[in-house]
Order: C-alpha cells, then structure tokens, then sequence
C-alpha cells in the first residue's frame, strides 16, 4: 500500500474543483488537493512536487478533464507518458469527463498511463470503489 500524499484535480472549470473537492472529503479521503486549470499546470505541478518528494511509496492521484484550454487532457498524457518515467514518487491517473464520445474512452482506456475513464462528475460511491482498488 503507497503512502498517498494529495490529489491533483486537472480541470479548468472552477464549480467543478468545488464540486469534486466536497465529495473528496465526503468520501473520507483526507488529503491535500491541489487544484490545476490546465495539463500545462498539471504538469508543472508534476514537476515541482518532483523536486520536493523522493519516495516511490508516496502516491499522488490524478483526476485529469479532456477538454480544457490551452493544454488539454491529451497534451497532458502525451507530456506525462514522456516525464513518468522520471518522478520521484508514485501516479495513479483517471480521466473524469462530461465526455460521451465513445472514441474519448476508448482513447483514454487504451493510454498506459490511465486507469480508468470516469464520468463527471465524481461521485462518494466511486470514490469508496477507487480507494478500496487504488488508494
């Protein structure tokens, strides 16, 4: 079991973060959240937290929104895919969409770096699912 560190919400819309920071702590889940507009500050984030944490058993999970301006959830896993290999600590990513293109999920399910594809928004029971599974 990795020793969680925080949650990072990838989403550029701000009821959203709310919304999804509630049922987060509703679900139990106390952890610090950080909260990024866009993949370019999902990944710069990525990149800052890599020169804090050392620790391979320290996880940070990654809720990632498709569509967003200036990078996008594909710019991110196409960034992310590349830099994984060399952070210091542990990712556990899903991608939350509104998305019900069946080519995004099929998309998303067949990217490496994804676990799983979840509608928006999150919910306490899929949470309660994703902890018992991934936390």
């Amino acid at each position: 079991m990795s020793m969680l560190s925080m949650i990072l919400l990838i989403d550029d819309d701000f009821t959203t973060n709310y919304l999804h920071k509630k049922i987060i702590s509703k679900s139990e889940i106390d952890l610090p959240i950080e909260v990024a507009n866009n993949g370019k500050e999902g990944i710069d984030k990525l990149l800052e937290l890599n020169k804090t944490i050392n620790d391979k058993d320290t996880l940070v999970l990654i809720f990632l929104d498709i569509n967003m301006p200036i990078m996008d959830g594909w710019g991110f896993l196409e960034i992310f895919n590349k830099i994984k290999p060399t952070l210091n600590f542990s990712t556990n990513l899903f991608i939350v969409s509104s998305s019900i293109n069946p080519d995004d999920e099929d998309r998303a399910k067949s990217n490496p770096a994804v676990i799983d594809y979840l509608p928006k928004p999150l919910t306490v029971d899929r949470l309660g699912k994703l902890k018992a599974s991934y936390i």
